[in-house]
């Protein structure tokens, strides 16, 4: 088969690449394709795809604005993180979805659900009751945390975190007045869960508040360093992700 991938993060992408290829070596892996506007130019070169593997959130947006000109019956497996209400939704129409972290189990039994309904796998009518049935009901983006505290618990909006970052593998809401609560969430679930306007996963180390961003400035090999407000870190953009933070800042 020869399967698109359509996923943001490096890591996962790698990890996605080599369990198709364990399941059957004669698998051939296009991408992984990381923005949807990437996506949408390589659905316009009407390029032949048996399956199609799609993240649901990509670096600029979410892969069902640019899933919307795959080929009608090209057969989709949604990787998500996202919560019951799309899962209904995927269930409903039919497409295939797979929690992450990925289950090599899981991956083999969807592809082999693709096999056996071959052509009948994921038609046109299906994809676009997909996209109402989402626009209807809308995304749920987390509000709050539940963080342990003494011997009880304290909630943290969203709006008060300044930014997130990964220390020693422990994850660390930094917030707007200066402290800081670890949650047992990791980085890659959070950029799933938190509205995409607000937050931008900037690097593998943090996601920033665009609330909170002071300035930007220049660095070299045409990266830039974000400022934030009131911290002092210096939070480093490579270049393919420069100008997507300068878009989604400027609008």
């Amino acid at each position: 088969m020869k399967i698109l991938i359509l996923e943001d993060e490096p890591m996962n992408a790698k990890r996605l690449a080599r369990m198709l290829q364990n399941i059957d070596p004669t698998n051939i892996i296009v991408g992984p394709i990381t923005t949807v506007a990437e996506a949408t130019t390589f659905f316009a070169q009407n390029t032949p795809i048996d399956l199609i593997m799609a993240d649901i959130r990509l670096i600029d947006g979410l892969s069902f604005e640019a899933l919307r000109h795959a080929p009608s019956a090209t057969p989709i497996i949604f990787t998500t993180a996202y919560d019951e209400y799309a899962i209904k939704a995927f269930k409903f129409n039919s497409f295939d979805y797979l929690l992450k972290p990925i289950d090599p189990d899981e991956l083999t039994s969807a592809i082999d659900k693709v096999k056996r309904a071959g052509h009948n796998y994921g038609q046109a009518t299906d994809m676009y009751s997909l996209f109402e049935a989402l626009e209807k009901q809308q995304m749920r983006w987390r509000e709050r945390f539940l963080i342990a505290w003494r011997d009880g618990y304290k909630t943290v909006k969203v709006s008060d975190i300044n930014h997130i970052e990964t220390v020693d593998k422990t994850t660390l809401l930094r917030l707007s007045d200066g402290t800081t609560e670890p949650t047992t969430i990791s980085l890659d679930d959070l950029e799933q869960q938190l509205n995409p306007d607000r937050f931008f996963r900037a690097n593998r180390q943090f996601i920033v508040n665009i609330d909170y961003i002071a300035k930007l400035s220049n660095f070299f090999g045409r990266k830039l360093i974000v400022k934030m407000i009131d911290y002092d870190t210096d939070i480093v953009v490579s270049k393919e992700k420069a100008m997507l933070i300068k878009a989604w800042i400027d609008r």
